[in-house]
């Protein structure tokens, strides 16, 4: 990652709900001497959204690229989920990738120098996994989410992903859980 952010000029604008997490990812950045500029954001806070892409754009310039990673882990069957586990994980899940397409997309759709959109879902977003309702739900969302933007976006000079992961080392633990 590195070598490719160095060799392209790639400037990384990393937001978090976490500071510590915001901490840690910025410690890489500045040991290889990468341009990165941290910003503490609830993806769910459409407001929050809108002055972070303002602060990474005055920072760096043109947005090109959104990756819309946040995520939260919610396990549990249907009969035990509460409306708090259902509203926090699909807040994050769902409406914090679609704050992003709202709130970041327009953006990189306007200077027209081109650019691409990916989002994260998982193997859960498209082969159902046993207790892990919200979860599996939230993710299967993301992937339908991406694979209509890319048909909508074909014929401009954005395009739009879907990364699926399987299982991952991550410090997702502390985001698990709604406050």
């Amino acid at each position: 990652i590195a070598k490719a952010c160095a060799r392209h000029g790639i400037k990384v604008g990393i937001a978090d709900s976490r500071q510590d997490a915001l901490d840690e990812a910025m410690k890489y950045f500045k040991e290889k001497k990468l341009p990165a500029h941290p910003i503490k954001l609830d993806v769910t806070d459409r407001a929050a959204y809108a002055r972070a892409a303002d602060e990474a754009e005055k920072v760096f310039g043109k947005i090109h690229v959104l990756v819309n990673n946040a995520g939260v882990a919610s396990g549990g069957l249907a009969q035990t989920n509460t409306f708090k586990d259902w509203d926090f994980s699909i807040g994050v899940n769902i409406t914090g990738v679609a704050n992003g397409l709202v709130i970041i997309l327009p953006r990189i759709l306007k200077h027209g120098e081109g650019g691409h959109v990916v989002s994260t879902s998982s193997t859960a977003g498209f082969c159902a996994v046993n207790g892990n309702i919200i979860y599996n739900t939230t993710k299967y969302a993301i992937a339908g989410m991406m694979e209509t933007l890319a048909g909508e976006l074909m014929g401009t000079n954005v395009g739009a992903s879907v990364l699926i992961p399987g299982p991952t080392t991550t410090n997702l633990g502390p985001s698990t859980f709604a406050n």
